[in-house]
């Protein structure tokens, strides 16, 4: 699950999510994408270092310059990914355990909560 989240988190960023897109289509330099996006190249080197981390961007060296292009199969694994957890039964996440532990006692939960009101 943490993958998940740190892949969410990677393309929780407008320019990241705009970055990513673009190298989905195809592959760009820095250079390229700073120009396409209005940003310095050195905040788009560290959005691709970010996308980069969590396998959503691959790099290739020609020469001086450094092309990036998004990983298609990272993307189609990480969306099966997320379309599995949230077709997931609670009891089959182990995340949800303690939480499921709650929810066992969801009158008692209930009862806190009203309680917690009248205070």
């Amino acid at each position: 699950m943490q993958e998940i989240v740190d892949r969410l988190k990677a393309l929780s960023d407008m320019t990241r999510l705009k970055i990513f897109k673009l190298i989905l289509e195809q592959e760009f330099s820095v250079c390229e994408l700073a120009r396409l996006l209005n940003v310095s190249q050195p905040a788009v080197s560290q959005h691709l270092r970010r996308l980069k981390a969590v396998g959503l961007a691959e790099e290739e060296r020609r020469g001086q310059w450094i092309y990036y292009k998004g990983s298609e199969d990272v993307l189609n694994e990480f969306t099966q990914s997320i379309a599995g957890f949230f077709a997931s039964p609670l009891d089959k996440i182990e995340d949800f355990n303690d939480i499921l532990i709650l929810l066992s006692n969801r009158k008692n939960l209930e009862a806190e909560c009203q309680n917690n009101l009248d205070l």
